[in-house]
Formats: C-alpha cells, sequence, structure tokens
C-alpha cells in the first residue's frame, strides 16, 4: 500500500483564525546557550519531534516567521502529522519547501524504526526526557505498557535530572546497538521508518545554516542509498559503505531537510 503523501502535506495558515481544535507548536530552531563547564556557546535544538512522537492524533499550528516556516513545514511532514504553519514572512520559503516533500517518490507505509520505548506514565519529568531522548537521537516510542520485543522500556518513576536519566538509557542501549548514528552536528535530528527491507530516514537541520560533512551510521545491510536534498536536486550520498552490520555514508552538505531511501 502506497502512502499518499497529500496526507500528510502541510497547510500554510493566513491571516485568519486557527483551525478548532488546533494544537499551537513552537517555532522549531537552535538557540544558542552559555556551556557553564567551558564558559562557551553550545547548542539547543527547539525541536517538535518528542511532541509530534507522543501526540501524532492531533492537529498542530505551528508558529514559523520567515525561512523557519520550511523547517517547520518538514518537521511536520516527516513525523507524519498534521499541521497548519503560520508565517505571515514566510510564504516563498514554504512553498519552496512544499514543492520538494511533493517531489519525494512515494514509499511503502512503514513503521517507525526505535530502539527504546517509554511509557507515557504523565509524570512532569517525561516531557523533557522526550525532548532530550529525540535531540541525542535516541529512537523511541511512546507507548502505554511496555513492549517485551524492544531493546530498552522506560517506566517511572523518573530521575530528576532528565538529561542524567537519557545518558543512562544511551548506555543502556549500547553505541554499537542504536539503530542511527549522526555524526558531526549537534544540530541535526533524524526519524528512521522501515522494514527489514528498506528504510527512510529522515534528517532534519535546525541550525539557520547549512551543515558541512554529516556522517550517518545504520544499523544493517542496505547496499542502495539514493539521497533527496531540499535546495540541492543534484546532491549525493558520498563515501557510501555497507557491510554485513551496518550502513555509513555522508552528506556533503546539508540544508533544512533531507531525505534518504535505502534498500537491500
Amino acid at each position: 500500500m502506497l502512502l499518499l503523501l497529500a496526507a500528510s502535506l502541510p497547510s500554510l495558515l493566513g491571516s485568519g483564525p486557527a483551525p478548532e481544535g488546533c494544537v499551537a507548536a513552537p517555532t522549531p530552531k537552535v538557540n544558542m546557550r552559555a556551556n557553564v563547564a567551558r564558559a562557551t556557546s553550545s547548542p539547543w535544538v527547539d525541536s517538535n519531534a518528542a511532541r509530534y512522537i507522543r501526540h501524532p492524533e492531533a492537529k498542530y499550528c505551528v508558529e514559523a516567521p520567515g525561512k523557519s516556516s520550511a523547517l517547520a513545514a518538514a518537521e511536520a511532514f516527516a513525523y507524519g502529522v498534521t499541521a497548519w504553519i503560520r508565517s505571515a514572512d514566510g510564504s516563498a520559503d514554504f512553498a519552496r519547501m512544499l514543492d520538494f516533500l511533493k517531489s519525494l517518490p512515494p514509499v511503502p507505509e512503514l513503521p517507525a524504526m526505535v530502539n527504546v520505548g517509554v511509557v507515557d506514565d504523565g509524570s512532569p519529568g517525561l516531557t523533557e526526557l522526550l525532548n532530550l531522548l529525540a535531540r541525542r537521537n535516541l529512537l523511541f516510542k511512546v507507548l502505554k505498557t511496555p513492549d517485551p520485543k524492544l531493546q530498552v522500556n522506560v517506566t517511572g518513576p523518573h530521575k530528576p535530572d532528565p538529561s542524567q536519566e537519557a545518558y543512562e538509557i544511551r548506555q543502556k542501549v549500547g553505541d554499537s546497538k542504536r539503530l542511527l548514528r549522526v555524526y558531526g552536528s549537534e544540530v541535526v535530528v533524524g526519524h528512521l521508518t522501515g522494514d527489514a527491507k528498506r528504510v527512510r530516514l529522515h534528517l532534519l537541520n535546525y541550525s539557520p545554516r547549512s551543515v558541512n560533512g554529516v556522517r550517518i551510521r545504520m544499523l544493517g545491510n542496505f547496499p542502495k542509498g539514493e539521497l533527496k536534498l531540499f535546495g540541492d536536486p543534484k546532491a549525493q550520498l558520498v563515501d557510501y559503505a555497507a557491510n554485513s552490520d551496518a550502513t555509513e555514508f555522508t552528506i556533503p552538505t546539508l540544508n533544512e531537510y533531507a531525505v534518504v531511501d535505502l534498500a537491500k
């Protein structure tokens, strides 16, 4: 069964009122925050990924001025949610992204690929924990009860420090068993869908600038890989290597959004 891309395409919301029942979502972006340990600035990704994973059934309205409208559209599309993007000065950027999304080849409807299941107990610390898991590319899904098929299941009570808990979850998974690893950037977030034969990887760059030399490692042997990069129709994957354990490649320059389709 082919996934109908139009069903999940975002819409541009004009000056009129938001649709009834629309849940407000913040602008996806990067904030530079002081790092106390190093007395420098470190990127803090403001992503809606965890919000969309936790409540995929909701309909969202995203405030996204200017160029951020393109990223907001890509983010909603990548996670398959219904979204309206409000952007008084970003209609041209939104239109370019919408054209790119429409140009993507349709694929079979594929489930999310994750290492971690998180039981949603509604506890106060869970929201920030989910945000940290998403930003650190620790692929997860939200559950009502633990899933014995998953490598790691997370239940409450949660630690007072969500960052420490996210680190411990990463240790339990083990870097060698992570389905997805992103090297060379702290501002790129991935979302992976697929099965044993083919996968689709969505990569979102939350920085206002392009990121150079993004290296990807994915578990599984996928000899065929094709890149679709927003803003550069001729871009290709480089240094591609697939073996029995994992597939690795580099995207020389990553703009706001890229899709990589891989197959056996």
